[in-house]
């Protein structure tokens, strides 16, 4: 059973809720704090469900805070992503979790990618769910060819937390739906009716329906959601980092929120190794790079 998780949230609670927690001697110091304008954080969703063997990531996004042009920024990692896993060889970008965790993960992504990522959030099925529901659900636009599909998923979803949740729910219709915890989960691991990329897009919708959902809330709401969902989340984050972002979190509710496939369809091709083997995502580093630096650190 595959899929997914992301999640952003706690990163973007946490960020907004900080200023209340730490007060600015002065305007020097917000300077100071705001001369590191870009700032990368791995989003891993664990597999959690697999009888045998340890989790993979099978969903990694790359959060970036971009203060010098004011922007939020995801991009979503294709789990099938041919990389040189450090003393493993080449293979699928998600097994470097189930090898060596996040401590490997980010190793491997940096060394591919020519990236140096040092904080990460990680999350799983249950802790997903547990999440949207702590936030009261998101906003997603369903369509016609995903509910289904979706409805086909909500029941497994349904069933992984043994808490009574009352009567299952199912969505009747395409168009704009607020979704619990466990039909979120479903919509993000739909997979079987398009591609891995769709799959990675529905999830980044996710993310960003939750970022202006937050935005929306009062911050008196804050201290209570915070240390409900932090319980659901393992962080790394340095506290240099949530200090510098949180002096400007409150610009973030007005910055662009830009998306990007990596690697990119143009300069990628799919296929099994030697025929038989892996099904794996091949890429031109030298174009998919160029994009993926100028994504995440030009304009």
């Amino acid at each position: 059973m595959k899929k997914l998780i992301p999640i952003l949230l706690s990163i973007l609670i946490t960020l907004i809720l900080i200023p209340n927690i730490y007060a600015l001697e002065d305007d020097t110091s917000y300077e100071v704090l705001k001369q590191n304008q870009v700032d990368n954080i791995l989003l891993i969703g664990r597999d959690s469900l697999k009888s045998k063997g340890p989790a993979r990531s099978d969903s990694m996004i790359i959060l970036t805070v971009d203060n010098l042009n004011k922007s939020l920024k995801l991009t979503s990692l294709a789990r099938d992503t041919l990389v040189d896993i450090p003393n493993i060889g080449q293979e699928k970008l998600n097994h470097a979790y189930a090898y060596g965790q996040e401590k490997l993960l980010l190793k491997t992504i940096n060394q591919n990618f020519k990236l140096d990522i040092k904080d990460y959030a990680v999350v799983d099925f249950t802790s997903f769910v547990e999440i949207i529901d702590i936030l009261g659900g998101v906003d997603v636009d369903v369509n016609e060819k995903e509910v289904k599909h979706l409805n086909q998923t909500i029941k497994t979803c349904y069933s992984l937390n043994d808490e009574n949740k009352g009567k299952i729910k199912y969505v009747n219709n395409s168009g704009n739906q607020s979704l619990n915890g466990y039909q979120a989960l479903a919509y993000a691991r739909i997979r079987k009716i398009d591609t891995i990329y769709k799959r990675d897009e529905r999830q980044r919708k996710i993310l960003t329906s939750v970022a202006t959902k937050l935005s929306n809330t009062s911050i008196t709401k804050y201290p209570a959601i915070v240390k409900n969902v932090l319980k659901h989340v393992d962080v790394n984050i340095s506290l240099d980092k949530i200090t510098r972002l949180a002096f400007l979190s409150h610009e973030l509710a007005s910055y662009d929120m830009k998306q990007l496939q990596f690697p990119l369809e143009k300069y990628r091709e799919e296929g099994r190794i030697n025929g038989d083997g892996l099904y794996v995502v091949r890429w031109k580093e030298d174009e998919n790079l160029k994009v993926l630096h100028e994504f995440i650190y030009g304009r």
